[in-house]
This record gives C-alpha cells, sequence and structure tokens, in this order.
C-alpha cells in the first residue's frame, strides 16, 4: 500500500491529508476557540473530506473510456459518494441550526441510506476485476468480520431489533439498516484491500479500500453511542464519540489520497 505514495506529488497529498486529521484532532480534543466552535470544526472538516472524496470520484469516472469496467466501478462509487456528501451536507444544516434538534429520519438519512448500494455494487465489482484472491490471508479476515458482526448482533442490531416502543416502522428500519449497510461495507472493502496486496498499480485501490472499512467500523462506533444515548454531540467528548467522530474524519481522507494517487496514474490530475 505504501508503494502508492512513492510518487513526490502523491506523498505530499499524504502528508497534507495527515495534517489536516492532526489539526483536525487537536482542535477537536482542545476546543481553542471554546467548546461551542467544537460541532462546527467537526461538521465543516467531514463536509470538505466528502466532498473531496466525491469531486475526486468525479474526476476519475470522467478520466476512463465507457467501454472500460473501471468506468462501471468508479461510477458506483460516484453515486455513493456524492450521496453521502449530500447526507453531510445535510446533516451539518440540521446540527448547527441554533436551538434545532436534529431529524430522525430526515433527508440526510435518505441520502445516506441510498449511498450504500451504489458503494456496495462498486467494491463487488472491483473484487470481481481481481485475477488473484486473498488466499489464506482473506480466510483470516473473514473469520475476524465473522467475530465482529457477532457483537455488531449482539449489542447494537439485537437491542434494535426487540426494542418495543418505537412510534414509526421507519425509524427501526434505519437503525437496523445502518448496521448491517456497514457490515457489508466493512465486508466488501476488506475482500478487496487483503487481495489487492503489492503492486504500485494496485495500491491506490488498497488506500479507497483501507478508508472505507474504517468509515464502516466509525459509523458502527455512532450506531452504537447514539443507541445506547453515550454520544456526546455537546461539551467535552468522551472515547467512543472521539473514537466515533477522528478516525471517520481520517477515513474520507484515506479514501481521498488513494483517489488521488489513482488519479495521477491515470493522468486525470
Amino acid at each position: 500500500m505504501w508503494q502508492a505514495l512513492q510518487d513526490r506529488k502523491s506523498a505530499a497529498a499524504a502528508g497534507v491529508a495527515a495534517t489536516v486529521l492532526v489539526l483536525f484532532t487537536i482542535a477537536y480534543v482542545t476546543a481553542p476557540l471554546g467548546a461551542e466552535a467544537r460541532p462546527w470544526i467537526s461538521n465543516l472538516v467531514t463536509l470538505s473530506a466528502g466532498w473531496s472524496v466525491a469531486v475526486l470520484a468525479f474526476l476519475l469516472w470522467r478520466g476512463y473510456d465507457a467501454r472500460e469496467p473501471a468506468k462501471r466501478i468508479w461510477l458506483g462509487l460516484l453515486i455513493g459518494f456524492a450521496l453521502w456528501a449530500i447526507g453531510e451536507t445535510l446533516w451539518t444544516y440540521y446540527d448547527l441550526r441554533l436551538g434545532a434538534e436534529v431529524p430522525f429520519p430526515s433527508l440526510a438519512d435518505l441520502a445516506w441510506a441510498l449511498g450504500y448500494l451504489p458503494l456496495w455494487v462498486a467494491l463487488f465489482l472491483r473484487y470481481r476485476s481481481i485475477e488473484v484472491r486473498g488466499g489464506s490471508a482473506l480466510w483470516a479476515a473473514l473469520i475476524v468480520l465473522g467475530l465482529v458482526a457477532v457483537i455488531v448482533l449482539r449489542y447494537i442490531l439485537w437491542p434494535i431489533i426487540t426494542y418495543p416502543d418505537y412510534e414509526r416502522s421507519i425509524e427501526k428500519f434505519l437503525d437496523v439498516f445502518y448496521p448491517v449497510g456497514d457490515l457489508i461495507l466493512l465486508l466488501g472493502a476488506v475482500m478487496v484491500s487483503i487481495a489487492l496486496r503489492g503492486g504500485r498499480l494496485s495500491s491506490a485501490w488498497q488506500l479507497v479500500a483501507v478508508g472505507m472499512a474504517v468509515l464502516g467500523v466509525a459509523d458502527l462506533l455512532f450506531v452504537y453511542a447514539s443507541w445506547n444515548e453515550i454520544y456526546i454531540s455537546e461539551g467535552t467528548p468522551n472515547l467512543i464519540t472521539f473514537l466515533a467522530d477522528v478516525p471517520y474524519v481520517g477515513a474520507y481522507l484515506i479514501i481521498a489520497v488513494g483517489e488521488y494517487v489513482q488519479a495521477r496514474l491515470e493522468g486525470t490530475v
């Protein structure tokens, strides 16, 4: 994977992304502008990172010939990331309105939920296009993912499924859909990442896959923390809030670096 950063401009892009993540983490933890500024910093950095991923996906999709399989793969990523960027935009609007509570479900949830399907399809198409499979490493990863799925089922899905006091079925559907969607995203991303081990041409895509895996894990932590009402949206964040928010931004940045490296290899930037 690190072979992708041997190019000077690609290494510089990775350095910029790492610097952004470090500065964001410091600002998130220390709140130098005051606790009331933390949601603004968190939302605006997440929003910028999300749209960067969508724009880079567009540049890559545009650079391929219509007859190339990669065109369809990047179209799926473009649609999925664009929908998620729209979701981040709507969430930012809801969250930063003074004195307003974020509605659930909302148009942001619609955008996020719709975004999963093209991302799943893109990962499936990418994995199917790889001639060499992961071998024993893939089986080891699948065992670990199976354990993760059991944990998610026990501590996230089962409490949601058995909760008797839902007022609207759409709320229960989304509460179940998000962790299931994250698990499928995590599975696809890990399978692609392992199958692409080694090789400069594949390492850029491996960065994208790793970023999507981190995104799935961070979102699972957010779902767990939100359901158990331990996610802190105002005031000093606790550990699980930190682990949900900071890696979420980091995941977008990893994906963006992978996309930039791929775009450099394809000559689209």
